[in-house]
C-alpha cells in the first residue's frame, strides 16, 4: 500500500476514491485549520527547476548538496502539492462523485510551449476551490469551463486518446483538488521527476505488464510512454517494459490493438510493492 492510501484511504481501496480527500473547507477555515490554500501554491517541479542552489549541484553533480535540497523540496511538495498517476479507469470513477468540475488552461503547457489560452484547456479543477477561481485570474487565465460528469468523461477520454497522462494532485495534502492531463517534456512535474529525481509525482497503483503470446510487435504502443518504461525488442519483435520505471498510467494498454498490455495491480508483485 502506498503511503498515502495508509494515511488517507479511511476503509477506501484507494486514498483517491475516498470522497473526504476532495471536501476542503475553502469558504471557511477555522483557525486551527490554519490557512487558506490558494491554486498552485507550489507550481509542480517549480521548486526544482528554478532553485538555483539544486541547479548549480546538478551540473557540479555536487551528491551531497543535490540529495539535501532533493530531500527538503520533496518533504515541502507532499504536504502541500504533489501528484499520484491513475489509470484512465480510475479517473472516470473519481469523476463520478467529485463535484463541481471544470475545465482550465495548463499552466505547465503556457510555459513551456507558450500556448494561448483557446488552444490550452486540458487541466481539469473539482471540488469546492473552482468557486473561487475568479481570486486568482493568473492561475486561472482563460476563465472556467464548467461541465457535467459526462462530459468530464468525454473530455478525458479524448485527452487519454491523444497520449495524455492523467495525474490527481493534491493542494494541501490530502485534498484532491486538480486531474493533470500532460505530457512529457511539457509537464514540470513529469520532467522533474524523471529527469532530476524529484518525487513530485508518485507512481501509480497499477503497473503494466505485456503478454508476448499476443504481442505482434506492432509496436503502436512505444510512442505513448511518457516515463522511458516502454521500448521495443527488435532481436524478439515484441515490446518491452520496465516495470520498475512503470507509473502505471496504462497508455499503452488504452492503444494496443491486440489487447495484449494489461494493468495488474502494483501490490501483487513482491518486488514492486514498494517501488512508488
Amino acid at each position: 500500500m502506498c503511503q498515502w492510501c495508509d494515511k488517507y484511504a479511511e476503509g477506501y481501496s484507494r486514498w483517491y476514491f475516498n470522497p473526504a480527500n476532495y471536501a476542503r473547507k475553502l469558504y471557511k477555515i477555522r483557525k486551527d485549520e490554519g490557512p487558506e490554500i490558494q491554486p498552485n501554491p507550489i507550481a509542480p517541479g517549480g521548486m526544482a527547476l528554478e532553485d538555483r542552489d539544486f541547479i548549480e549541484a546538478l551540473d557540479r553533480k555536487d551528491h551531497e548538496v543535490i540529495s539535501k535540497r532533493r530531500h527538503e523540496i520533496e518533504q515541502l511538495a507532499w504536504q502541500v502539492h504533489f501528484g499520484q498517476v491513475v489509470t484512465l479507469e480510475d479517473t472516470l470513477k473519481v469523476i463520478d462523485f467529485i463535484y463541481p468540475i471544470a475545465l482550465m488552461t495548463c499552466a505547465c503547457r503556457r510555459s513551456m510551449l507558450g500556448l494561448s489560452d483557446e488552444e490550452n484547456f486540458t487541466c481539469m479543477g473539482m471540488g469546492p476551490g473552482m468557486y473561487k477561481w475568479e481570486r486568482w485570474p493568473n492561475n486561472y487565465r482563460g476563465g472556467l469551463q464548467f461541465l457535467t460528469s459526462d462530459e468530464a468523461k468525454d473530455a478525458v477520454i479524448r485527452m487519454n486518446k491523444r497520449g495524455l497522462v492523467q495525474t490527481l494532485f493534491t493542494f494541501g495534502t490530502p485534498y484532491l483538488g486538480g486531474i493533470c492531463n500532460c505530457d512529457y517534456p511539457d509537464c514540470s512535474a513529469i520532467r522533474t521527476t524523471i529527469d532530476h529525481g524529484v518525487q513530485f509525482l508518485w507512481k501509480g497503483h497499477h503497473v503494466a505488464r505485456i503478454d508476448n503470446d499476443l504481442c505482434n510487435g506492432c509496436a503502436s504502443c512505444v510512442h505513448r510512454c511518457q516515463f522511458k518504461a516502454l521500448s521495443f525488442s527488435a532481436s524478439q519483435n515484441k515490446a518491452y517494459i520496465d516495470q520498475f520505471q512503470c507509473f502505471g498510467c496504462g497508455l499503452c494498454a488504452t492503444e494496443c490493438p491486440q489487447e495484449a498490455i494489461s494493468m495488474v495491480e502494483r501490490a501483487s508483485l513482491p518486488g514492486l510493492a514498494n517501488v512508488w
